[in-house]
């Protein structure tokens, strides 16, 4: 008997109290939200949760602004850091492409500065060539200028005997002409 009024006395007790429990909102958080990215779901005061997840972490609002802070400051300094690589990969490249375009600058100019070499050689050669005529022709005008020197000479004294001769005669014909008279 005793069982008995144990059984109608907890029958309605726990049809009750099942009651209330199903009159609460009951939120699950099932297994998979350990893997869950993204922000985590927000606990709220007077509610019932039932965790399926072997690990859970309780942060008050502070501390999650803190990390959360955290998390989009090294978001940025990756999007910075992408940045400035891309940056510096046009920068590399616009150098290589630049680097190129001074090699074949310098080999225009390597070839230039042989073709000007060139012409250079062949204008020494031909200007040896005018300045050995021109010696040859000095040489030939020095040697003509010493000839016509050797017969000046040759003239003056010629001249000067001859004017000599003249004047001798010129004496002697005027002493045979004084004496005569």
């Amino acid at each position: 008997m005793k069982t008995l009024v144990f059984l109608l006395l907890a029958l309605p007790i726990r049809t009750v109290y099942c009651q209330e429990i199903d009159s609460l909102e009951v939120m699950e958080i099932p297994v998979s939200y350990a893997d869950r990215i993204g922000e985590p779901l927000m606990v709220q005061k007077d509610r019932n949760y039932v965790f399926r997840t072997p690990d859970i972490y309780l942060v008050n609002k502070k501390s999650f602004l803190a990390i959360k802070n955290v998390y989009q400051s090294a978001i940025n300094q990756d999007k910075m850091t992408s940045d400035l690589i891309e940056k510096y990969t046009q920068t590399l490249r616009r150098n290589i492409d630049l680097e190129r375009k001074l090699s074949i600058n310098f080999m225009q100019n390597d070839s230039l500065d042989l073709h000007i070499h060139q012409k250079n050689q062949t204008t020494i050669g031909l200007t040896q060539k005018a300045l050995d005529y021109t010696i040859y022709s000095l040489e030939q005008a020095t040697n003509s200028l010493e000839l016509i020197e050797q017969r000046n000479r040759r003239h003056r004294k010629k001249t000067i005997l001859e004017n000599i001769l003249i004047g001798i005669a010129g004496i002697g014909t005027g002493a045979l002409i004084g004496t005569s008279l």
